[in-house]
């Protein structure tokens, strides 16, 4: 009796661990293949386009009129424009569709404007440059600007190297994208960064465009954590497309503000 008793435990522990191992190897493939695949077929066959479509408000700005010009624009950045963490989805994906000039590109992870600066002289020619680099920056990740006027000083130095080669380009900065979950010290940085190049902006004439108030007012609303892949990259498509909007918003906004 006590045997089959073993016997039977035996089965039955054989039987549960079988059951859990075919849930381990489903949660892996589920984890590691199935979800990663999916995401990036919906990433890329969804069609881009900014939050909520295009609007006439949206189309009221300078930057909109820029694109529909015929005018050529090169994107300078780091991995945000890159689409390096949403498998080659640039921040601007769902404004490629309004752009009727020439579109290059001029971005690599992990650059702070100092890399952009020590790379200048590859920087493609263009009517038009848009340049959303300073996140690094104010994270202080890689060859990172020390203070935001360090940063504001590098970011003048930029633009009157692309001048003197393109003397009739239009310059426009985007301020360092928002990120979320890191300590008041750091948000406050990035404030500061934000401010130091505006005023930079400002003095020197070039445009600047800050959608950091869009996207957190949509962040308060809705929530950062379908739109963000993680504390300072977006997610594709909502990601993106929440950025692409909050880029127009803000420049319809400070045209607003200036007439």
């Amino acid at each position: 009796m006590v045997r089959n008793k073993n016997s039977r435990s035996i089965v039955i522990l054989s039987a549960a661990l079988s059951v859990v191992a075919v849930l381990l190897v489903l949660y892996t493939l589920t984890s590691f293949v199935v979800r990663p695949k999916y995401r990036i077929y919906r990433m890329h066959h969804h069609e881009y386009d900014v939050k909520g479509g295009m609007t006439e408000e949206l189309k009221d700005c300078d930057l909109y009129e820029d694109m529909q010009s015929g005018k050529s624009f090169c994107f300078i950045g780091d991995s945000i424009t890159d689409g390096t963490e949403t498998d080659g989805i640039r921040w601007n994906e769902p404004l490629k569709q309004y752009i009727n000039g020439k579109t290059s590109y001029f971005s690599y992870p992990g650059w702070t404007v100092k890399n952009v600066i020590d790379n200048s002289s590859k920087i493609p020619s263009a009517d038009v440059y848009v340049i959303a680099v300073g996140i690094n920056d104010s994270l202080g990740i890689g060859y990172a600007s020390t203070t935001a006027e360090d940063f504001a000083g590098k970011c003048s130095q930029l633009a009157a190297l692309i001048s003197n080669t393109n003397p009739e380009a239009t310059i426009c900065f985007i301020a360092p994208w928002t990120y979320v979950g890191f300590d008041d010290k750091t948000m406050q940085r990035g404030v500061q960064f934000r401010n130091a190049l505006e005023e930079m902006c400002l003095q020197k004439e070039y445009r600047y465009i800050d959608p950091d108030p869009v996207i957190t007012s949509v962040f308060a609303k809705d929530g950062y954590k379908k739109y963000m892949l993680n504390g300072f990259h977006p997610e594709a498509p909502e990601g993106v497309e929440l950025f692409s909007y909050a880029v127009l918003k803000a420049d319809h906004d400070r045209r607003s503000v200036r007439n």
